[in-house]
């Protein structure tokens, strides 16, 4: 009988064990593939505007789904062997080499690798078609979804995924060099030192963790570079954490034995007990596990909020349904009648705006890029644009002031022009005086706008070149106009770029880019974040299971002195609660105050997008909760 064939056998008469380690990596190739078949998905290629920009963000994501895959089948291997040490070493007792135990561990890592690769390539076909209708559904496309198999996708996944599977089973084989024969049966005997614990480090990590929001929420009362600020704080945040876990909650255990009414209440004793025991060997990985829920939560929320209050950013930065200048006095009309005839009931308000083109000294003002031309743009023209539009605004210049608008940057609520002078000659400049935090002209179209005074207006009207026409149209069915776009778009394409600087922006077009761009990009921070949620679950759900066998003498001599059935279940429950609560807890006061200063700086409202992420989210730790609590008692309990 050849090793391969034993590995088989092995593997047939104890499916049951192995079905852990085989579910873990059917998973991750699950994840993995279906997020690669989405990548080279010809549909979705060929549907979107947005792809190429953000075809680095998908293989940047799929770069991380293969490395987290990766630590995740270690992780997952690792429990398994330490499993089967025992199993181990009786192959060694009964004469068996190193070599041969090393080759049989090789080759059921092998078959158990190749029988995932095969199942979960399987199964993630059949999900493809699903996550491209939800990918379709957020990026408001409507179309009907085909179902394709990706000949590249299956390719790249067989081949990553071969690697890691040949990669551990390397490791399990060169388990039985590591470990003498006494050390295999002794391994789960092993027992655990009662942690130290000092109320000066569990001080010092509430006040580092403290520190780190203060920088966070006062930075002005702190340091003015962001950039080191929010390194420090992040620095503060992990090693305040660590200390956290290790010092200050053990402090906290061992404070409560104190309290001996409550502490030698039935199933308190075993349940304290247990987790001052335990946790010295939680700490690196809760600490793990709290910081990476932390990033999670807080990219998810942050892409979804984006998401979420997309007609606002949208209404926000693009006021208009159609905003055009081709400098053809022919091709404008045209325009005006393509969307006169075709949306003539739907038509709101439109007008001409009257300004002056010219390229100034905007040295002084940062955010506006020598490219950009300024837009000048009379009092009197504004108060009008501003009747029609429905907005209760008004502006009083004197001759050499002007009026500035929001330039769609992320930081929303700073006023970064008001101050700012800026050069119309070598002896004429005017200074920004007031600042408006919504958008004058549609944004994406190199202008700068300012609104300066009558009186300067026809001033410098007779020193420049002619003024020039602004045509805005505001239509009901903005959201729809796909059909007039593209006649639009038919018309300006030949012309578009045999002219100088031609205008044009559409609400169609932009909604519609911002629709992609973050419906893919909230899709793509879902996938991973569902991943590394779904990872940290697990990885709390085996290191709790390994605790189970190693437990497992304990709470039988419990069960032998009388402690019934039922006190011990309450027990691993609590036990297990504990350890779920802790990084979650922590994760969620992280969040929740880096999204609060997040929220100030974007200036949204973030409170939907977070109870929704966070329900999610508590929802799956919930299951993940069950099924170790289930486990654990199932493990601790076998005869």
């Amino acid at each position: 009988m050849t090793l391969s064939s034993i590995a088989r056998k092995n593997i047939r008469k104890n499916l049951r064990q192995y079905m852990i380690y085989l579910n873990s990596m059917i998973f991750s190739i699950i994840i993995y593939f279906t997020f690669v078949s989405l990548q080279y998905n010809e549909q979705l290629l060929s549907s979107t505007i947005t792809l190429g920009k953000l075809g680095p963000a998908f293989q940047a994501a799929s770069i991380i789904l293969m490395i987290f895959a990766a630590i995740f089948i270690w992780y997952s291997n690792s429990f398994f062997t330490r499993k089967r040490k025992k199993e181990v070493g009786l192959y060694a007792l009964f004469g068996m080499s190193r070599k041969k135990i090393g080759q049989l561990l090789f080759y059921e890592n092998i078959i158990i690798g190749i029988l995932a690769l095969i199942i979960g390539i399987a199964v993630g076909l059949l999900f493809s078609k699903l996550f491209m209708m939800i990918i379709f559904k957020i990026m408001g496309f409507s179309l009907e979804v085909s179902f394709t198999i990706s000949n590249k996708a299956v390719l790249q996944t067989a081949a990553v995924f071969l690697f890691i599977i040949f990669v551990a089973s390397i490791h399990s084989y060169r388990l039985i060099y590591r470990f003498s024969l006494s050390e295999l049966f002794k391994a789960e005997r092993k027992g655990e030192k009662l942690p130290k614990s000092s109320v000066i480090i569990g001080i010092l990590a509430i006040a580092l963790i403290g520190a780190a929001y203060l920088l966070l929420v006062n930075p002005d009362d702190f340091l003015k570079n962001s950039s080191v600020r929010f390194l420090l704080a992040t620095l503060m945040l992990v090693i305040g954490s660590y200390l956290f876990m290790n010092s200050f909650i053990t402090y906290l255990l061992k404070f409560s034995q104190r309290f001996t009414s409550i502490y030698f209440k039935g199933k308190n004793l075993l349940t304290v007990t247990n987790l001052l025991y335990r946790i010295k060997g939680n700490v690196l990985i809760l600490t793990v596990i709290s910081l990476l829920s932390s990033v999670t939560l807080i990219a998810c929320i942050t892409t979804y909020s984006f998401y979420y209050h997309i007609d606002n950013f949208s209404n926000r930065v693009t006021p208009y349904s159609f905003m055009f200048n081709m400098k053809d006095e022919m091709v404008n009309k045209k325009i005006q009648s393509l969307i006169e005839e075709k949306y003539s009931e739907e038509l709101v308000y439109h007008k001409k705006i009257e300004y002056l083109s010219v390229k100034p000294d905007v040295s002084e003002v940062p955010r506006v890029s020598d490219d950009v031309h300024t837009m000048l743009i009379s009092d009197k023209t504004y108060q009008e644009l501003m009747k029609l539009r429905g907005v209760n605004d008004s502006v009083h210049l004197k001759k050499y002031e002007a009026a500035a608008f929001y330039d769609g940057n992320l930081d929303g609520k700073s006023d970064p022009f008001t101050g700012k002078k800026v050069g119309l000659s070598a002896n004429e400049q005017i200074t920004i005086t007031d600042y408006k935090d919504f958008s004058l002209v549609n944004q994406g179209e190199l202008l700068f706008p300012l609104v300066i005074s009558d009186a300067l207006y026809k001033e410098l009207k007779k020193k420049m070149t002619p003024e020039e026409t602004l045509y805005v149209y505001k239509t009901s069915n903005e959201k729809t106009a796909k059909g007039l776009n593209s006649e639009v778009k038919k018309v300006i394409k030949p012309l578009r770029y045999q002219m100088n600087m031609p205008i044009y922006s559409s609400f169609y077009e932009n909604y519609h880019y911002a629709l992609e761009t973050y419906g893919l990009l909230i899709f793509i921070g879902g996938f991973l974040g569902l991943v590394f949620l779904l990872a940290t679950g697990s990885m709390i759900y085996f290191k709790q299971l390994i605790e189970a066998t190693t437990d497992k003498e304990r709470y039988k001599i419990l069960k032998k002195i009388g402690i019934p059935d039922k006190e011990i279940t309450k027990s691993v429950a609590r036990q297990v609660g504990f350890v779920f609560i802790l990084p979650l807890v922590l994760a969620t006061c992280n969040t929740g105050l880096i999204l609060y200063v997040l929220a100030d700086f974007l200036n949204i409202q973030m409170q939907v997008p977070f109870v929704t992420c966070l329900g999610i989210y508590l929802l799956i730790y919930l299951i993940y909760y069950w099924l170790t609590t289930v486990s654990y008692t199932k493990i601790i309990k076998e005869t």
